[in-house]
């Protein structure tokens, strides 16, 4: 597993087409009913640093997550508060983040992480930033009981990748 800043719990494996075809007319449709999949409780413990993240169907079919990333032997941490919801006919998430005591967020008051489903398959998501996060990306996918996040950020202008692979904690509904 490679560490990654909590930047995005929620932001996954980076999907590149080969194809010439502009990505909306390569994208598979995205629907709220068709990313239930990600409900559940997942983890992902190294040696010394633990990350969970959780994802539950809301009212309206929306799905509501949370996640952390703490170190052992360190007191910092980052918490991350996020929403996939049907936004006019498009799939959008909204994420925010906190330091591990919430007493800071990264994302100022009225402007959050925004990010576009881009592509969906069977147990797989993509999504691109928006705005500030235009050029970013990543992917969620589900193999059984585990969970992939592959992400692309800009940080200080600079690329980096991140990644991680949780467990399901519990059982499946």
């Amino acid at each position: 597993m490679t560490s990654r800043p909590l930047l995005g719990l929620i932001t996954a494996p980076v999907v590149l087409l080969a194809t010439g075809a502009p990505l909306a007319a390569r994208a598979a449709p995205c629907a709220l009913a068709d990313l239930q999949w990600m409900t559940g409780t997942w983890r992902d413990d190294e040696a010394r640093v633990q990350t969970e993240e959780r994802w539950t169907a809301g009212p309206g079919g929306r799905l509501i997550g949370s996640s952390w990333r703490l170190h052992e032997d360190t007191p910092g941490g980052v918490m991350e508060a996020m929403t996939l919801t049907d936004d006019a006919g498009r799939l959008v998430m909204r994420l925010r983040h906190f330091d591990s005591a919430l007493a800071q967020a990264r994302e100022e008051k009225d402007a959050p992480m925004v990010f576009v489903a881009t592509d969906c398959a069977a147990r797989a998501v993509t999504l691109e930033g928006t705005g500030a996060q235009a050029g970013e990306r990543f992917n969620y996918q589900r193999l059984g009981d585990e969970l992939t996040f592959v992400g692309s950020f800009l940080h200080a202008g600079q690329p980096v990748r991140a990644e991680a692979r949780f467990q399901r904690v519990g059982r499946e509904k």
